[in-house]
């Protein structure tokens, strides 16, 4: 950028910081040339006055006379005004910075060749004089600049591009002499001499400079009242109290005295003005436009007071600051020679030995495997020939910490009692006596063989029904220490194999980490939400995890932070997860499933009552005494409030039922109370779930089946209707949410139904041009399967022959096109969901009889099952009992109607 610029700052922009003075201090010899020119210029003007224009000379007549007065009267002295010049055309350079004030020496640097070339004719033509005029944007380019994040530097001060815009001016400013012309790289550096005030009162011309019509600003004849010598002393007293402050401020005020008349208060004012170096430049102008006395003193006096508070406030940082270096410095030279001290004495060691004794210690009573000793060996050979201050100094370290940290050949005893570990399973957990039965089986090999290893146990089941428990139930019982970790999401190989030692942050895998935290190499480590495995860029965690849960490949574990075989045969390894659908199959197959269907309504009643009662009293700062919930509420509680398979929601139940009862005994409400069934609707509110039997009476053309769901199963219904009579033989439509299969399943159904009704009744001829719509509720939930095959086809005889089948009766089963049922899962949460419903008779496929008869007694018990073999068996059961029912209840009814109108 091409124009004026400030070589050194001006004598009044010193600052209170060293900073501040290096462009000031750069030239000393331009002091001294411009305090001997101004002695000169002031003998000059003393002769020039009394030659000059008569305007001039009248006016030094006048304050001759005026002296004279003032001399033969008692009255105080008046304050003469600086002899003013003329009306002149001067050239313009505008300030960016702060104004300048009479007696300032202000050095300028000209780097516009144009204005250089101008300047040079001005001198050789005997001109001299510039007007020097603040520019309204002042001060703006410091604010940018401060805000600024790429370092922007203060606009300096002189013309930007050709002359400036004289509405961007202001109209006060001062007259510059021009001491000293002199050639720098980048231009001309000018040196003025400011004098008195000046007003700009137009434009006369605009060439390479701006050229401005401008008068002296008279300053008003003013006596010496109370008030100003009041002012005066008070600018005085804080020029002290600035003196004192530092020597920076002396030698300022030093310079600016030779120039400046410290009893003339006109002198005073621009004398503060000047020192008052962090003011504002629109505040330093107002003082330079202000007319009167004795407000130009008073704002003087407010930027002095203001400079004195920052100087005094700097001043405590510095003393705060250098208190905090010399403490920091103390404590830093009497660590050293404690060190020095204690190196002589033989009490400290050096670090390098201390970490390689360390290093060893770690490894006493370890049976460290040939291949990690080497390692080790060759790592600690490496870290004593490095320096500690390096970088590869704490790879080194780190390294090494972990190679000596796991516990090599470290083994805790398991305690393989099968009384023991049915005792822990018992006291953890109520019900679920095949999912404890496994897990004995699984224990009684490892008693046999010596060692719990080889197998990889996987829990599966809904969320709430303590898969994770489990797994520490098991820890606790062999007496092995338990890592858990998630894997759900996880998308990193590195989280399973570690990271390479070139990253920044490197680690370890979990494996090794959890070898690390429980210190032995044969511990329990617990894989949470196995089934959520995520794959990325980062690679495919499952294909990763096959190393280390493998038997035939975890002997040698290969972590990549380590790169170190690490056996883990040894480690029991125990997964989870809600689905076994998604986990990959290579994974599975290496796993034994061991399911958890999840819990009926007498164990869920029995773990409140045990387990989850207490703790929620316990958390809830109540005692048995302040709140009891009774049975009864509890089987309402878990009947119709929390009907999933888990009993997370049925904790959050009883938690919420202490939270209640709590805050009626702090507003002292109650002193006790005790939950029943009546009193739970209060607590609780209006239950979620309705009686899951829709239709007490069934109806023709619906039938009820039993489905699996993540909550434990439920009663699903198949309704069917006929919409009306079309050419093109019989057509159906179904409709709820079904997937893919379920169409099949309807499909089947509507072929094997049409070919079954001609065996049966060949006189119905419903299905030659039906078109019927089966729908099954519920439709906002996602339904797929073929358990629902038989279902079907009932429902749709139902609706051909105009037969509702057995209110009492549910059904699941595939059906074939031949008419075989085949088998289904979830056979246990769809028993559960029959007797939770209140139904007493189910149809079983004929291939789940083992299922049947691996329930537990009381799921069992109350319930009529019929195995069935084809659908002739269905039709047999369902039909012939729903014609004797429905004779029952028309009897029934005929019995409540008589009742009724006796």
């Amino acid at each position: 950028m091409s124009g004026f610029a400030q070589a050194p700052r001006p004598v009044v922009r010193l600052q209170p910081f060293v900073q501040r003075l290096r462009p000031w201090c750069a030239d000393w010899r331009l002091r001294i040339t411009a305090q001997l020119k101004q002695r000169v210029f002031q003998q000059k003007r003393r002769h020039c006055s009394d030659s000059d224009s008569a305007k001039t000379g009248e006016q030094s007549r006048d304050a001759a006379s005026d002296n004279k007065r003032s001399e033969s009267t008692a009255q105080p002295p008046t304050v003469v005004q600086r002899v003013p010049f003329r009306e002149l055309e001067l050239p313009c350079i505008p300030l960016y910075r702060r104004p300048l004030f009479p007696g300032i020496v202000a050095p300028i640097l000209v780097q516009d060749s144009a204005a250089c070339e101008a300047f040079l004719a001005m001198r050789e033509g005997g001109n001299r004089f510039a007007g020097l005029f603040l520019h309204k944007t002042a001060g703006q380019s410091r604010r940018q600049s401060a805000e600024d994040d790429n370092g922007a530097v203060l606009q300096p001060d002189g013309l930007m591009r050709g002359a400036p815009d004289p509405d961007q001016l202001f109209k006060v400013g001062v007259i510059g002499e021009l001491l000293r012309m002199a050639p720098r790289p980048k231009g001309l550096e000018l040196t003025y001499m400011c004098h008195h005030r000046i007003r700009a009162t137009g434009v006369a011309r605009r060439e390479a400079l701006l050229f401005l019509h401008t008068e002296p600003v008279r300053e008003e004849r003013v006596e010496q009242t109370t008030s100003i010598r009041a002012y005066s002393l008070a600018v005085v007293e804080t020029l002290r109290e600035l003196l004192s402050a530092g020597s920076l401020y002396k030698e300022q005020l030093e310079l600016l005295l030779e120039s400046v008349d410290v009893n003339n208060p006109y002198h005073l004012a621009d004398l503060g003005a000047c020192l008052a170096s962090t003011a504002d430049a629109a505040a330093l102008q107002e003082i330079l436009e202000e007319p009167r006395l004795e407000e130009r003193l008073s704002k003087t006096l407010g930027l002095l007071k203001s400079e004195l508070e920052t100087i005094r406030v700097q001043r405590k940082i510095s003393r705060q600051i250098e208190e905090n270096v010399s403490n920091a410095q103390r404590k830093f030279f009497l660590n050293e020679q404690l060190k020095y001290i204690k190196k002589e004495l033989g009490l400290e060691k050096d670090e390098r030995e201390s970490v390689k004794s360390k290093m060893s210690a770690r490894l006493e009573n370890k049976q460290v495997p040939k291949p990690a000793a080497a390692v080790i060996d060759e790592e600690l050979q490496k870290l004593s020939a490095l320096d500690p201050a390096s970088s590869e100094y704490n790879v080194t370290r780190n390294y090494l910490d972990w190679l000596t940290i796991i516990p090599w050949g470290v083994y805790s005893r398991d305690n393989l009692d099968i009384q023991n570990v049915r005792a822990v399973l018992d006291e953890d957990h109520f019900g679920m006596d095949d999912v404890k039965k496994r897990i004995q089986e699984f224990i009684a090999i490892g008693k046999l063989k010596g060692t719990v290893e080889g197998k990889i146990l996987l829990l599966s089941g809904p969320p709430g029904v303590g898969k994770t428990t489990i797994g520490k139930s098991i820890a606790r019982a062999l007496g092995r220490k338990c890592y858990r970790f998630s894997v759900g999401g996880m998308s990193d190989v590195a989280e399973i194999k570690g990271h390479r030692r070139t990253y920044v942050g490197a680690m370890p895998g979990k494996f090794i980490q959890a070898l690390k935290v429980a210190q032995t190499q044969n511990p329990l480590i617990l894989i949470d939400e196995i089934d959520k495995l995520g794959r990325g860029w980062q690679g495919d965690p499952s294909s990763a995890l096959l190393e280390a849960l493998d038997p035939e490949q975890n002997n040698s574990f290969l972590d990549h932070y380590l790169d170190v075989p690490v056996d883990l045969s040894k480690t029991l390894f125990i997964c989870t997860a809600n689905v076994t659908d998604t986990i990959p199959l290579p994974l599975l197959d290496r796993m034994e499933n061991i399911s958890l269907p999840g819990y009926i309504l007498e164990e869920k009643v029995a773990i409140a009552r045990r387990h989850l009662v207490p703790q929620a009293r316990k958390e809830a700062g109540l005692s048995a005494k302040q709140l009891t919930i009774r049975e009864s509420a509890l089987r309402i509680l878990a009947r119709d409030y929390c009907r999933e398979a888990g009993v997370r929601s049925l904790q959050k139940q009883i938690e919420r039922i202490c939270r209640k009862v709590a805050l009626q005994l702090v507003n002292q409400e109650i002193s006790s109370t005790s939950v029943s069934g009546d009193t739970l609707l209060e607590l609780l509110g209006k239950p979620p779930y309705a009686n899951e039997l829709a239709y007490r009476k069934m109806p023709p053309g619906v039938a009820r089946g039993l489905a699996w769901t993540p909550l434990g199963g439920a009663v699903l219904y198949v309704e069917s209707i006929d919409v009306g009579l079309q050419s093109g033989g019989p057509r159906i439509q179904a409709t709820g949410q079904i997937g893919s299969v379920m169409k099949e399943s309807s499909d089947i159904a509507l072929s094997f139904a049409r070919r079954f009704l001609q065996i049966k009744e060949p006189a119905n001829r419903f299905f030659e041009r039906a078109f019927i719509h089966m729908h099954v509720p519920e439709g906002a939930t996602p339904k797929d399967g073929p358990s629902a095959g038989c279902t079907m086809v009932t429902s749709l005889l139902s609706l051909a022959t105009n037969r509702p089948i057995a209110s009492d009766l549910a059904m699941t089963g595939e059906i074939t096109l031949t008419g075989r049922i085949l088998p289904v899962g979830g056979i246990r949460e769809k028993v559960v969901a029959a007797k939770r419903a209140g139904l007493k008779r189910v149809l079983l496929p004929q291939q789940n009889a083992r299922d049947w008869d691996e329930l537990p007694d009381y799921i069992r018990r109350g319930l009529d099952v019929h195995f069935i073999v084809t659908y002739e068996d269905v039709y047999r059961i369902a039909f012939a009992a729903s014609s004797a029912n429905d004779q029952r209840s028309n009897r029934e009814d005929a019995q409540l109607t008589t009742a009724a109108a006796s």
